[in-house]
């Protein structure tokens, strides 16, 4: 494994497993989380050198863990994917500190 350590934060397990399996095929160290407050517990935990959220998540919106990274780890870019993609949601994950708004399915 790699010193790069990714979070994803999905609440679809076979979207976690296959991004899981994937990503650390290219060496990187992936960590998964279902929710936001998961997702929140592993950031206390872990520096990251990446995120990816989906948008619809069990216990919010990931444009909130989108602000929370950006205001308390400004130093882990964070992108938001969903299958629910509109202009609109884009522009507001852009806006709140997204650097990408990527739709499903998703091409690794």
């Amino acid at each position: 494994m790699s010193n790069i350590q990714i979070l994803i934060v999905d609440d679809e397990p076979d979207i976690l497993q296959l991004l899981k399996i994937s990503l650390e095929r290219m060496g990187l160290t992936v960590f998964t989380a279902a929710t936001i407050g998961a997702a929140k517990n592993e950031l206390e935990k872990t520096t990251f050198h990446f995120c990816l959220t989906d948008m619809k998540l069990p216990d919010g919106n990931g444009l909130e863990l989108v602000e929370h990274v950006a205001k308390n780890y400004p130093n882990t870019p964070i992108a938001v994917v969903t299958a629910y993609g509109t202009i609109h949601h884009a522009v507001e994950a852009l806006k709140k500190g997204a650097f990408d708004f990527i739709t499903k399915p998703i091409s690794i």
